[in-house]
């Protein structure tokens, strides 16, 4: 069983770095690691699997007779690459489970929990109807809301429900694990506007989004080695080098975003290792948010922003709650 699959993710990855011929793919497979039995792979076994990668994981594999029988990946129903990507990743995930139970030697971060009502909400999303939840925000307060569901989104392990309030028209931005009751209602809506999970946080980091959708040119000095990190995981896609300096010592950056509460916590997180350049009110603001974390430090008081802190009201994020 292990074996097919090891052998579904390796030609999958082997027809994305190039296109093969039947004969090329038995061998290179028969002289593969991924190969723990050393199988020889038939005609008969081959177009079997190929079929069966088509319907379990969507990837269509087609070959080009004009060309010289050459098998090729054709696209997809995963319009996003990054999308199959993380399908396989999930899958490869999915097959260490079957031996994880042998070895003590793989340490993995905490799933997600907060999938209770994941597949009903991917159903409303689908037959695009209405659901009703009750929800509780992360200061305590109680919301009802009828929502058209758009997407959902998963991010730093958590899941985000997304999509439009019926009595507002405004955009609601939800976490699965504060909802508190659900339900699914027969009454349909149109989606107006195509929106897709890219085109809503394209000028974003993280799950926030600002009201007015205000996007700055943010300028960042990020230190050795701290800027190899930023490269190897860039913040955001407008993220581009502008200038290194002549010894390595730093290298400095722009991205073009909003200026939302989970950027300024991740720019934080970078430590000592990264600085805001500009603009200067987002640089006084980081400022004062570290002068608020050394009082709190030395006083034991709460420095935040539902304390003594300099912004004496959170942020109001669109939606998010």
């Amino acid at each position: 069983m292990i074996g097919k699959y090891n052998f579904y993710l390796w030609l999958i990855e082997a027809l994305k770095r190039r296109k093969m011929t039947l004969p090329e793919i038995r061998n290179k497979w028969y002289a593969s690691s991924k190969n723990l039995d050393q199988t020889e792979l038939t005609d008969r076994t081959f177009h079997r699997y190929r079929e069966n990668i088509a319907s379990e994981l969507g990837v269509i594999i087609e070959c080009n007779k004009k060309a010289g029988n050459i098998y090729y990946i054709k696209k997809s129903i995963y319009d996003d690459s990054r999308m199959l990507d993380w399908l396989l990743s999930a899958f490869k995930i999915s097959m260490l489970g079957k031996r994880i139970h042998q070895y003590d030697v793989i340490m993995l971060e905490d799933a997600p929990q907060d999938i209770r009502y994941l597949d009903d909400i991917l159903n409303a999303i689908e037959d695009k109807v209405y659901i009703q939840v009750d929800y509780q925000s992360v200061y305590g307060q109680k919301s009802s809301y009828i929502i058209a569901p758009f997407f959902v989104r998963l991010f730093k392990q958590r899941w985000y429900i997304i999509g439009e309030e019926k009595q507002y028209s405004k955009m609601r931005i939800l976490a699965i694990e504060r909802i508190l009751s659900f339900e699914v209602l027969t009454e349909k809506f149109i989606k107006k506007d195509i929106i897709s999970p890219r085109s809503f946080f394209k000028d974003c980091y993280g799950i926030t989004k600002l009201e007015g959708n205000e996007v700055i040119t943010i300028g960042l000095r990020a230190f050795w080695p701290q800027y190899v990190f930023l490269e190897e995981r860039p913040l955001h896609h407008s993220q581009k080098m502008i200038k290194s300096s002549y010894d390595g010592e730093y290298r400095e950056y722009e991205i073009k975003v909003q200026p939302t509460f989970d950027l300024k916590q991740e720019l934080l997180n970078n430590g000592r290792g990264l600085v805001v350049l500009y603009p200067d009110s987002l640089k006084k603001e980081m400022i004062a948010t570290l002068e608020d974390m050394v009082k709190g430090y030395s006083t034991g008081k709460d420095y935040s922003g539902e304390g003594l802190g300099h912004d004496a009201l959170p942020i109001n994020d669109l939606g998010l709650q």
